[in-house]
């Protein structure tokens, strides 16, 4: 009896154990089970994140680049991996930036914020706050760009990461600029500077001198902005840049312009259009040929001024920015009009205006409808006039309201009269016709003079108050918009590059010969800035360099010239 009892026990007991041993087992399958599924996801959501990052990079492919961000967005939510989750955000804020969708750049810019500042990645912050500064100063709103900028710059000052704080500085004086506000742009641009030369930046202090000259030219402050220009051209050798170099002469000829020296102006424009043509640099090219148009316009050469601009046409069209070519239709259409070919004139107006509707650069609409109002004023036909004038006014700035609506009716008030004056003209012709036509001559030549002092003095008045505000999208739209194609297969092929030789032969710097070495790696400009510690923003500036020096417009073309 005690002999099954025991027996019983050791059954019970054996049991007891198989079971407890085969749980373990199985949960211990589980959880490989769980590893390994894990592992898969987070290599799947890594290679749908990297191959967004390539069709993120060709600028034309942001929508497929943006479907691969949300997938791969899924996956690392249900991973729990909170640092990719918040660097998914910012990616998906820079396709929307391509897509100049500026609600969901700060939306998404946001979401990252919110969560690096739990995890406490202060550089990334920093630079997320830079990216929600320069969204809010294209859209116009500069208090909450200023707000962004100054947190970021809290923590560069933290992170000590010089480089972004010299980009947050720089994009401070962007936004201040733009907004009419030349003072406290140049106190941004000079905080930039001295930080240039603490660490001998050497092509940034030439570009921020160049910038704060612009700055002192547009306040009236000739004599200081030509000793920015000094500054500016005794480090010009020293970087061997032949786009600094024509930024240089060209910023000299406007103010050469301004001061009306269209002597030294032109030759100034002229040596900006050889170093363009020189290094094949089409935009530079394209802008010098517009200003020397200017200067023919100001001597009364008509014929040289439209031979310019149709060059600066051709060469705005070749490299496909519409913006220039939309500008440079304007200047034709003024120029011809000037010469009382108001057919022709006409015809660029409407060019232009079919330009900005197809490519959506509403921004111009101002100036198209300014050049209208011109036009039909010097063909009589006042009420149209009037309407476009109305139409410029209402889109430069829209916070006018009634001062607005006063001046619009004064100009109205005087075009009516000016119609009442014709009409008594007509009845009084019969009793003394000469007479009567000599004085409403006069008076006719003396209302037209007075209206149009009125007129460019409005005109001027808010010009100069909305202007920088309302050219934002030009300046932007040249920094944010890159042409990359032919990446979206994901390959790419490591090439050699012989730094000295290749360098001396396209006047690339160090850096940018650095950052063309990781292209031709098949590099992303997030991972380039990564690896020699830079943001994606200079990464950019630097790619948009080599593209200018290389006569290329995307890795493709520039991997094949290194190799």
């Amino acid at each position: 009896m005690r002999y099954f009892s025991k027996n019983k026990f050791n059954v019970f007991y054996t049991f007891c154990l198989s079971v407890f041993l085969i749980s373990c087992n199985q949960d211990f399958n589980n959880k490989s089970d769980n590893i390994l599924e894990n592992e898969f996801l987070n290599k799947k959501a890594d290679s749908l994140f990297s191959l967004g990052k390539i069709y993120s990079d060709d600028s034309l492919n942001q929508k497929k680049a943006l479907e691969l961000y949300y997938n791969s967005l899924k996956l690392y939510k249900q991973l729990g991996n909170k640092l990719k989750v918040a660097n998914l955000y910012k990616w998906i804020g820079y396709s929307y930036d391509y897509l100049e969708d500026y609600p969901n750049v700060k939306k998404y810019h946001k979401k990252a914020l919110k969560i690096y500042t739990k995890i406490n990645n202060k550089k990334q912050s920093a630079i997320v706050f830079n990216n929600l500064g320069i969204a809010y100063t294209i859209s116009g709103d500069l208090d909450s760009a200023l707000i962004f900028y100054k947190k970021g710059i809290d923590l560069t000052e933290i992170t000590r990461d010089t480089a972004e704080f010299i980009e947050i500085y720089q994009n401070m004086g962007i936004g201040f600029s733009n907004a009419g506000k030349y003072e406290k742009a140049i106190e941004s641009n000079m905080k930039a500077l001295r930080y240039c030369e603490e660490i001998n930046y050497l092509s940034s202090i030439v570009s921020l001198n160049l910038n704060i000259a612009q700055d002192y030219n547009n306040m009236g402050d000739i004599d200081i902005a030509f000793s920015y220009c000094k500054k500016a051209s005794e480090y010009i050798d020293s970087i061997d840049n032949p786009y600094s170099l024509a930024s240089l002469y060209n910023t000299l000829g406007e103010l050469y312009f301004v001061k009306e020296n269209y002597i030294k102006a032109n030759k100034n424009y002229k040596k900006t259009l050889e170093i363009c043509i020189k290094s094949d640099y089409k935009r530079g090219m394209a802008t010098a040929y517009s200003n020397l148009a200017s200067i023919a316009v100001k001597e009364r050469n008509f014929n040289y001024a439209e031979k310019y601009v149709n060059m600066s046409i051709d060469l705005e069209s070749e490299i496909n920015h519409i913006d220039g070519v939309i500008v440079s239709l304007l200047e034709l259409a003024e120029i011809q009009y000037s010469q009382k070919y108001y057919n022709k004139a006409l015809k660029q107006i409407q060019k232009a205006e079919n330009l900005c509707h197809e490519k959506g650069l509403y921004d111009k609409l101002p100036d198209i409808y300014y050049q209208y109002y011109q036009l039909y004023k010097l063909l009589g036909e006042q009420k149209k006039a009037l309407k476009f004038c109305e139409n410029y006014y209402t889109i430069k700035d829209s916070l006018v309201g009634v001062k607005l609506k006063e001046r619009i009716a004064e100009i109205e008030i005087k075009y009516q009269t000016e119609k009442h004056q014709q009409e008594i003209k007509l009845l009084n012709k019969e009793n003394n016709i000469k007479t009567h036509k000599l004085k409403a001559r006069n008076l006719l030549i003396f209302s037209l003079v007075l209206l149009v002092v009125i007129i460019i003095g409005i005109a001027y008045f808010f010009k100069q108050k909305a202007k920088q505000k309302l050219d934002k999208m030009g300046f932007e739209i040249q920094k944010y918009i890159l042409q990359i194609n032919d990446l979206s297969n994901g390959k790419t092929k490591a090439c050699e590059i012989n730094s000295k030789e290749f360098s001396e032969k396209h006047d690339l710097t160090e850096r940018e010969t650095e950052v063309l070495q990781l292209i031709c790696e098949g590099k992303s400009n997030f991972d380039i800035g990564e690896e020699i510690f830079i943001s994606t923003n200079t990464v950019k500036y630097h790619i948009k360099n080599i593209y200018l020096k290389l006569d290329v417009k995307n890795r493709v073309e520039a991997r094949n010239i290194a190799m």
